[in-house]
């Protein structure tokens, strides 16, 4: 028998996510992203899902595209750390990736290379993050010099990346907007800035292409309740099964440590995952999961393998029972924020032995 710690994957609730993004911004372009095994729910499975609805995906690094090209993924495919080097360059346009250009050295290879076939191009323009990007100042030279080199496609997209998009109504993202409309103007380039907060709360920073990512596996990136993201379905469940019950009396402690202690007598199930798993290591006593529908806090330290949870009072509650550690009616993002960590770390750190098993 296998181990029952498992993350179950809802393909249909990702082609539904990615639907409400393409209806939230009817004038623009969808690109999948599909970075970091899809967010930890497998990339090549999502890429077959949406194929036929998205218009092409994309991933952080050069290894990630050709993962996706060997498995079939025929689609454009757009890297967006872009690659640093000229042999990179010719894989690139042997595969037929588009790269992201974000520093001058990247612009340099490229003017360099001799490649095969000319590629696409996305010259990405710091806004304001201070992370990647050109300058505002030097995007214009930039364009033109990708403009007057044979390695590079006609049709060039302008991106940039915004740092609070999470947060509706930030000024800050009003000030990356304005100093992104101020370098493209009279460029005559395609372009792009949403991620998923621009396209669930910022319909100004809509464009030719936007790039949703977190909102396509069915979690808000926000903090507080917005109205657009209230029909996003979770893609991700992740369970176990209770594999003890034993009862503790009161002043007993559980787990390493000794961090939890009964106030009175209680009953407790031992759960088979841990944070070698992917399940939060800091996760403190009283983070929810669900057994048998009801709540059952955790009680006691996390450990590689196991985790105790207080299952007292939970009727009928029994070896063998499921146990969900985050998923529609749990969501990720509670579990971060209980271990102080944000739901991104959680969904792309659940481990290789945790079984992934698809349903369409």
């Amino acid at each position: 028998m296998h181990r029952k710690t498992e993350a179950l994957i809802d393909l249909d609730a990702i082609r539904a996510n990615y639907a409400l993004a393409c209806r939230l911004a009817p004038e623009s372009r969808t690109i999948a992203v599909i970075k970091a095994d899809a967010y930890g729910h497998g990339a090549v499975d999502v890429a077959h899902a949406l194929q036929g609805s998205a218009p092409a995906f994309a991933v952080a690094i050069i290894d990630e595209a050709l993962e996706l090209r060997e498995a079939g993924i025929s689609e454009p495919l757009l890297v967006m750390e872009g690659v640093n080097s000229i042999s990179a360059l010719e894989c690139a346009a042997e595969q037929e990736l588009a790269v992201v250009v974000h520093n001058d050295e990247q612009l340099e290879d490229l003017e360099r290379a001799r490649l095969p076939t000319p590629i696409s191009v996305w010259p990405k323009v710091d806004t304001g993050m201070h992370r990647l990007g050109l300058s505002p100042g030097s995007l214009a030279d930039t364009v033109s010099r990708l403009r007057a080199s044979d390695n590079c496609e006609a049709s060039i997209v302008v991106c940039t990346h915004l740092a609070s998009a999470d947060v509706p109504g930030s000024a800050f993202t009003q000030q990356q907007l304005e100093t992104f409309d101020a370098c493209v103007a009279d460029m005559g380039v395609l372009q792009s800035i949403s991620n998923s907060g621009g396209i669930l709360a910022c319909p100004a920073s809509h464009r030719d292409w936007n790039r949703p990512g977190y909102m396509l596996y069915g979690i808000t990136p926000f903090s507080n309740d917005v109205a657009s993201a209230a029909e996003l379905r979770p893609a991700m469940t992740l369970q176990s099964e209770i594999i003890a019950i034993r009862e503790v009396a009161a002043s007993e402690s559980v787990g390493y440590g000794g961090r939890w202690t009964a106030s009175s007598a209680a009953t407790i199930a031992t759960v088979a995952i841990g944070y070698a798993d992917g399940y939060p290591r800091h996760a403190p006593d009283g983070t929810p999961t669900i057994v048998n529908g009801c709540v059952a806090p955790l009680a006691g330290a996390v450990s590689m393998d196991l985790i105790t949870i207080d299952v007292t009072g939970i009727e009928g509650a029994r070896i063998g029972d499921t146990v969900t550690l985050w998923g529609e009616d749990l969501s990720v993002n509670t579990i971060a924020k209980a271990a102080g960590t944000i739901g991104y770390e959680l969904l792309t750190g659940v481990t290789s032995r945790v079984a992934r098993k698809f349903t369409m």
